[in-house]
């Protein structure tokens, strides 16, 4: 599979990682809060908050995308949401930590799809390659999570998160390290998504 370049590889991992925090929160922080000394009711209300907070950080992050560029915003909502899944490890904190979850892992998606459009122009088709590997992190996620939580407990569930976003920070970064490094050698050639087997529009640019 030639045309799985590097920075495509990147960019499904960091969206199979964050749609896998995403799932993960969403399954787990009721069992989580309930275990940690939350009511059923408190719980259950928290959950809704964190899908709440979800939505609100997506209008948010409109005007903020005009002033920051998505490789900044996807930055500082990656260590958000790290911290707030270490601040989860407080139980008096767990229900304002996993709203905070929310918000943070709230522009992802909609902020990560221009940046990947605009580091592999000629991908025709590389935001639905992204959209449709993501659902594996949703899929896989909450069971995968189970494993850990019958190994290790109910009370490591914000551990296991932190993994997977402190991990998605990493290749957050590393994403925006190559797209600098690419800004100042030249255009990057980018792979052709498209099944025609043709160069991309990158390519082309460069042969003429």
């Amino acid at each position: 599979m030639a045309w799985l370049s590097p920075m495509l590889l990147g960019f499904l991992v960091l969206y199979v990682l964050n749609v896998g925090v995403e799932a993960g929160v969403g399954g787990w922080e009721p069992t989580h809060l309930e275990a940690v000394g939350c009511t059923a009711a408190v719980a259950a209300s928290a959950t809704s908050v964190y899908w709440l907070m979800m939505t609100v950080g997506r209008f948010l992050v409109v005007p903020l995308a005009l002033r920051y560029s998505p490789e900044r915003i996807l930055t500082v909502c990656g260590a958000g949401m790290t911290g707030c899944l270490l601040l989860a490890l407080v139980p008096g904190a767990a229900p304002v930590a996993y709203a905070g979850v929310g918000l943070f892992i709230a522009p992802v998606f909609p902020t990560g799809l221009p940046w990947l459009h605009r580091v592999l122009p000629g991908a025709r088709r590389a935001g639905a390659w992204v959209i449709a590997a993501s659902m594996a992190g949703g899929v896989a996620a909450p069971p995968l999570l189970g494993l850990g939580i019958e190994v290790s407990g109910i009370a490591s569930v914000p551990v296991l998160l932190t993994v997977l976003s402190a991990a998605g920070l990493v290749v957050t970064v590393w994403l925006a390290r190559r797209a600098d490094a690419g800004r100042r050698d030249g255009p990057p050639v980018a792979p052709d998504l498209s099944g025609s087997g043709a160069p991309g529009r990158s390519a082309g640019r460069a042969a003429r």
